[in-house]
């Protein structure tokens, strides 16, 4: 029961990452659609390690399989690694922010002019005529 249970969780990660990739075809260059494809990533891969030590402990006592408080404590562990995972996320995306955002202050503004002004365009072409 146990078993199918943490990969009955492992499948939410995994549909849901596959939806937020799916959508984001869509929505290209939507920040929240990205940051949660970063989130469910890190739930998937940090949920994988904990399948790994539920289902084959490297030392200590068992989990009972068949026990209702067990998998309502599993069902905790999957929210903390949610939680974890939206912190590292949140704290990746606060700092890289901070730091793109002090590095654009501190460059001069560059004013860019076109290449070939709109007048003289019309005037080649009558030119060319």
């Amino acid at each position: 029961m146990l078993d199918v249970h943490v990969h009955q969780l492992l499948l939410y990660a995994i549909f849901g990452e596959g939806l937020v990739s799916f959508l984001e075809v869509f929505h290209r260059g939507n920040i929240i659609l990205e940051l949660l494809r970063c989130i469910l990533t890190l739930l998937q891969g940090s949920w994988f390690w904990e399948i790994g030590f539920v289902l084959y402990p490297p030392s200590g006592p068992e989990w009972d399989m068949k026990d209702h408080n067990t998998m309502m404590f599993i069902t905790m562990c999957y929210s903390w690694h949610l939680a974890f995972a939206m912190l590292v996320v949140g704290v990746l995306y606060c700092t890289v922010n901070c730091i793109v955002r002090s590095r654009l202050k501190r460059t001069p503004p560059m004013e860019m002019g076109l290449l070939k002004p709109r007048e003289r365009d019309l005037e080649s072409d009558d030119e060319i005529l």
